[in-house]
């Protein structure tokens, strides 16, 4: 359940000064915490105050030091002026001129669940179906679930990623297909070229059909030929574009994100479903996070430290994995998830919930901070009958 305005300014307290550190911003287990909500599997694990927590794809870094700072310092009275809060607008006009385009342009929400979410509701109905990778990010697929909307769930590729081939094939009389790339839980990904190929094969075989293109681990992605499709989202109709705060930024607590696409597009999507009303706070956060790139360059850089090194240990012991373009690693255990996971978690490890339909054989692993992938290795060791030393 998203956090309202309400409740985050009550739980920074009073001119933000009660946010002494980054644990409220980071948003400890929510991915986690909502699939528990959705798959109606009642109240999650209690979880022990000092168990190492990598599960959710949170950036248990956290967010730039210039973020804390700014929600330290942001003047008590401007959280009761007015409708819309006065950074709002900066904040949603900021973003539209990092794609050199207009706010029009731009939604901003409270989280992008309510990006995706909106999306199926704009595009999908009882005869128009939503197109997913399977397994992929679960809001769409659940969003469709709910109102009762067909879907066409295409399996991963031989080597886990997106098989956008079938995906095209499939997008014939579509309402929505989306496209996780990078993709949750394989991490894998590909190209612009491959991706913008597929989108354009889509609308020629499609043209009314929605495409949503999902980034949000794309800051994260270090392979060749890399790249954002905005430009594809601002040239082409029904084509958009998602981001989030919740994972490179360190921000998952906060609730933000943003798409982009063409401005009829936007509105589609926007009357659809609500996007939530971002406060001040969420404003001047995200405004913060965004300037600060050189912080977003050493995460980056950090982040493909700890996940070699990851990979790396998994492999020495035999356990394959597709090479990660996130913050997390699938690896496969040759094991159901389940029982490695009760191990970990009896050690004081947590790892990724069920990715059906590799629960089986696959485990998804956040990337917490060296020192916590070197502490969980220690157990991952052990539960996998392997020798300690790391």
């Amino acid at each position: 359940m998203a956090v309202s305005r309400r409740e985050f300014v009550r739980r920074m307290g009073a001119g933000s000064a009660a946010l002494a550190s980054a644990s409220g911003v980071i948003g400890y287990g929510r991915e986690d915490w909502l699939a528990v909500e959705a798959q109606g599997q009642g109240a999650r694990p209690a979880v022990a105050p000092d168990a190492i927590r990598i599960s959710s794809n949170e950036n248990l870094r956290g967010p730039s030091p210039k973020v804390l700072e700014v929600l330290r310092q942001h003047p008590s009275k401007d959280l009761g002026l007015g409708y819309p809060p006065p950074n709002t607008r900066a904040f949603q006009e900021y973003i539209a001129r990092m794609y050199t385009t207009s706010a029009n342009n731009v939604i901003v929400a409270t989280g992008s669940d309510a990006i995706l979410a909106g999306a199926v509701m704009a595009y999908c109905s009882p005869t128009r179906a939503l197109v997913t990778p399977d397994p992929s990010y679960g809001t769409p697929i659940q969003t469709a679930q709910r109102m009762k909307y067909p879907v066409k769930a295409i399996p991963v590729d031989s080597g886990l990623r997106v098989d956008l081939d079938a995906m095209v094939a499939a997008s014939q009389g579509a309402g929505l297909v989306f496209i996780c790339n990078p993709n949750n839980p394989t991490s894998t990904m590909h190209t612009l070229a491959d991706v913008e190929k597929a989108v354009r094969a889509i609308k020629e075989k499609s043209p009314e059909t929605g495409i949503l293109i999902d980034e949000a681990y794309i800051d994260y992605a270090t392979m060749a030929g890399v790249g954002s499709t905005s430009k594809l989202a601002l040239e082409l109709p029904g084509v958009f574009m998602a981001r989030t705060f919740s994972k490179a930024y360190g921000m998952a607590g906060v609730r933000i994100g943003y798409a982009i696409g063409q401005a009829e597009t936007m509105g589609k999507v926007g009357r659809a479903w609500g996007m939530g009303s971002l406060g001040d706070l969420q404003a001047v956060a995200g405004l913060a996070a965004l300037k600060d790139t050189a912080h977003m360059d050493g995460e980056r850089q950090e982040n493909r430290r700890i996940r070699e090194w990851t990979l790396a240990q998994f492999r020495a012991m035999g356990y394959e994995a597709p090479e990660s373009q996130t913050n997390f690693v699938f690896v496969n255990l040759r094991q159901p998830a389940v029982g490695f996971r009760d191990a970990c978690r009896a050690q004081g490890v947590i790892v990724g919930r069920d990715f059906p339909p590799m629960e089986k054989t696959h485990t998804r692993i956040s990337l917490g901070t060296m020192d916590d992938m070197q502490r969980a290795m220690v157990v991952f060791r052990k539960v996998l009958g392997q020798s300690s030393a790391v």
